[in-house]
């Protein structure tokens, strides 16, 4: 009789999703920096961006929504870009960021603010998308980014300011804190998908993310909790035996 004795290792991913109920609701995913949540708002520790080289979004320290929106029609974003790191400076939101294969969302529309040591001082709507749809989703630096509208503003750092982005008779109007800045065409049928915050070479500290469709808030995040999903990946260790019989061959 002979004992054979191996070890198999399993690991579990597992994805800590909140349930409604007893525990909190998790509304953003995250790429890049980690994020503090303290005094209602949420703030990147790292200026540095992730560059992932896959779409946009991974290419900038960035929360995006876990779910997806429609009938909403306008987006208010309140914000302090608190610090640069280097230059240029960005900071973004996006919309209308869509997949065509499971979680790859190439497609993605955004107002980018641009800048500086001394502030940030352009705004522009963008457009992104996967450049060589013949090869595969996980080819690295595959994207053009195409500049649809740009136009001067000004923005100081250390400053709240309000975002207003809102969607009327075919445009997408970028408003800062009451003021017009930038009114664009909106080429697609229509503005669905997921919204993100992202930025590049500053940090961020966000109070309070809202959509509504004209008056009627849809969705709102203040930020008083962390609202922040985090993938965990778990190791364990589980011991097999096996007993065979091997006889001497006669």
């Amino acid at each position: 009789m002979k004992l054979k004795t191996f070890f198999g290792v399993i690991f579990s991913f597992i994805l800590l999703v909140s349930i409604n109920g007893n525990t909190k609701t998790n509304n953003w995913n995250k790429f890049g920096s980690s994020w503090k949540i303290e005094n209602s708002n949420a703030t990147n520790l790292s200026g540095y961006p992730s560059s992932w080289g896959y779409y946009e979004l991974t290419n900038y320290n960035t929360l995006m929504s876990i779910k997806s929106f429609n009938n909403y029609s306008e987006i208010i974003t309140i914000c302090n870009i608190i610090e640069r790191t280097e230059s240029p400076s960005e900071f973004l939101i996006a919309f209308n960021v869509k997949s065509e294969s499971q979680q790859w969302y190439y497609h993605t529309y955004a107002f980018k603010i641009t800048g500086g040591y001394w502030g940030m001082n352009k705004a522009s709507l963008t457009f992104s998308d996967i450049s060589d749809k013949t090869k595969p989703y996980n080819t690295k630096n595959n994207i053009f980014v195409k500049e649809l509208a740009s136009t001067d503003c000004k923005i100081k750092y250390g400053k709240v300011y309000i975002y207003r982005i809102i969607f009327e008779n075919k445009h997408v109007i970028l408003f800062i804190n009451n003021e017009k800045i930038l009114s664009a065409p909106f080429p697609e049928a229509n503005h669905d998908g997921i919204i993100a915050v992202s930025s590049k070479n500053v940090k961020i500290a966000l109070d309070k993310i809202t959509l509504k469709n004209n008056d009627k808030i849809i969705f709102e995040d203040d930020f008083i909790e962390n609202t922040i999903d985090v993938k965990t990946i778990k190791a364990t260790r589980e011991s097999n035996s096996l007993t065979e019989t091997n006889k001497k061959p006669e």
